[in-house]
């Protein structure tokens, strides 16, 4: 979405050795980081209605919290979630190989990306291939599709972790329940103390906020779990202070095994829009998004 009170609707791709941006002017929509200082490429920025960020990247309280990102804390016995290093854990990072596609068809964006996930000592553990397609064609919304497939390069160990996001979403603090926004899941139940740890298929945080132009506007962000993924309805991890995630223990519920060569795939809409959680039908977009496809076949990691 280039925000309407801007009056552009020349809507660019930037593409450089380090980020994926769309843009109008020195307007910035959507940002990628693939290639930075730390362990993991993420999304630091998208811009709702307000024309302000709805993702902090990083969070002072947590490094690793970068806006929307993907992590594991045990892989292996190698931690993918954490930025910053800790004596008593072996630190993997996820690299950016390339994008094998671009998508540059105004208003939709997007990439096909292939990633590795390595251990300290260069070995590949997994290889990941990622794919974000953005839509900018409606003035209230815009929907960010992410669909990622991990395939093991060797027999792997999933440690049994909530330190695990594919992805993790962290808001900007005015959305936080904490910061006076609301957070909804797809039956209704409202903030940390009805959504921690529940099944739904969608959570939502909105709030209204003065916006750059200096007007007050309601937006939100939605992230949606696609009907095919593994456990759906997820059990979610979501706090007050703005950070939630559709993986439950966050990724599999007492850990999980892949042979080599197996695959395992996550799809999630990411949903910026104005309005309430009510008011813009969030349930109404969530049913847009399961309506059916062919499908791919994926298989469910081994408990």
């Amino acid at each position: 979405m280039i925000a309407s009170d801007q009056g552009n609707t020349d809507a660019a791709l930037h593409i450089d050795d380090a980020r994926f941006v769309v843009h109008s002017r020195d307007f910035v929509s959507l940002a990628y980081v693939f290639r930075g200082p730390g362990r993991k490429p993420f999304l630091p920025t998208l811009v709702g209605p307000s024309g302000r960020n709805m993702l902090e990247a990083p969070a002072a309280d947590h490094a690793h919290h970068l806006g929307i990102w993907w992590g594991h804390g045990d892989v292996n016995g190698i931690d993918f979630y954490l930025e910053l290093p800790r004596p008593d854990l072996a630190a993997g990072r996820i690299e950016h190989v390339d994008f094998t596609a671009i998508v540059d068809h105004p208003p939709q964006f997007g990439f096909t990306e292939r990633l590795r996930w390595q251990t300290p000592h260069d070995d590949t553990v997994i290889e990941e291939i990622r794919i974000l397609h953005a839509n900018f064609l409606h003035d209230d919304h815009y929907t960010v599709d992410l669909d990622s497939t991990y395939t093991a390069t060797c027999p792997i160990v999933f440690g049994d972790t909530k330190e695990s996001v594919l992805p993790g979403i962290r808001v900007a603090e005015r959305l936080t329940v904490n910061g006076g926004g609301t957070m909804t899941n797809s039956h209704g139940q409202v903030n940390e103390a009805a959504t921690m740890g529940q099944r739904a298929a969608w959570i939502d945080c909105s709030t209204t906020r003065r916006g750059v132009w200096w007007k007050e506007l309601t937006e939100g962000i939605a992230c949606f779990d696609h009907p095919t993924n593994t456990h759906h309805e997820p059990i979610w991890f979501a706090r007050d202070y703005g950070v939630f995630s559709p993986f439950e223990g966050h990724h599999f519920l007492g850990g999980a095994t892949l042979a080599k060569d197996e695959t395992i795939r996550a799809r999630h809409r990411i949903l910026i829009h104005a309005g309430t959680t009510e008011t813009a039908d969030i349930a109404g977009h969530y049913r847009i998004y399961c309506e059916p496809e062919t499908g791919t076949e994926r298989r469910e990691p081994r408990h």
